[in-house]
């Protein structure tokens, strides 16, 4: 489960790693499906190669379903959205294969802003991500790169803004260059055990890096808000994730069903 030092930690910084009582074999079935799902292709003559691999909302491989049906990421999720109910938002897979002879480099954006208000309200008014490393992450291997706290300097540059500070909160990317101008902190690198989930705010400055080592690096991404609480959707995300709960419905254990959203 996750301390009370860790859900402060999250509030503050933007993200906390934690043990989970994943296993090894649920690690190695769940790599095997990412294998399977997100093979490298390799690029046409003339077009350069994508070491980054990813898919969202698209798969019901019961190794994942397993996963995101966890009880634990329902009962840390609770906790920290202070909510006594929660409502699954959106799941994906990503693997970053290695990148011969490219320098490490990291790119920076947020996928969503909130206000001050939103982040402490109860529940709070924001989606709460797992990165659930199937694998180690390594500074070397693809490690997700963020600047702590930058969400909060954010959220308090919005909560001056009174036709922001009483909107719904939406899903967009907006690049380092588009944000405010703030004291944000250096970059640092998320560094993981396999079976280890980052639990983290996407609010926070952040990005994907490349994989200078030598193996794949592999990431589930699972989100959940608390019960009742909207965050707006570009329209084709909206409608991949009605189709996608409609199903995802049907395929989770019945006794869990309860957590994705009717």
């Amino acid at each position: 489960m996750i301390t009370e030092q860790e859900t402060q930690q999250f509030s503050e910084m933007g993200a906390v790693t934690i043990d989970t009582p994943l296993t090894q074999q649920q690690l190695t079935a769940a790599s095997v499906v990412f294998d399977r799902l997100l093979p490298f292709s390799k690029p046409e003559a003339g077009e350069k190669p994508s070491y980054r691999v990813s898919t969202t909302c698209t798969f019901y491989d019961p190794e994942l379903l397993d996963i995101i049906q966890h009880p634990f990421f329902e009962e840390v999720a609770k906790r920290v959205l202070r909510a006594d109910e929660i409502s699954f938002f959106q799941t994906a897979i990503v693997t970053t294969y290695p990148s011969p002879n490219i320098p490490f480099s990291f790119y920076q954006h947020v996928d969503v802003q909130y206000c001050l208000s939103d982040l402490d309200a109860t529940p709070r008014y924001m989606v709460c991500t797992f990165f659930v490393w199937i694998d180690d992450v390594t500074a070397q291997r693809a490690p997700l790169m963020y600047r702590p706290g930058s969400h909060r300097l954010i959220a308090k540059h919005r909560e001056n803004q009174p036709e922001l500070k009483s909107s719904t909160p939406l899903v967009g990317g907006v690049m380092l260059d588009g944000l405010p101008a703030l004291d944000y902190a250096e970059a640092i690198p998320v560094v993981a055990r396999a079976g280890q989930a980052t639990v983290l705010t996407t609010a926070m400055v952040h990005g994907a890096s490349t994989n200078v080592d030598t193996v794949p690096r592999k990431a589930m991404v699972i989100t959940f808000t608390a019960a009742g609480v909207e965050i707006g959707l570009p329209q084709n995300q909206a409608e991949t994730k009605r189709a996608y709960d409609r199903e995802l419905k049907t395929l989770l254990r019945p006794e869990r069903a309860h957590i994705v959203p009717a």
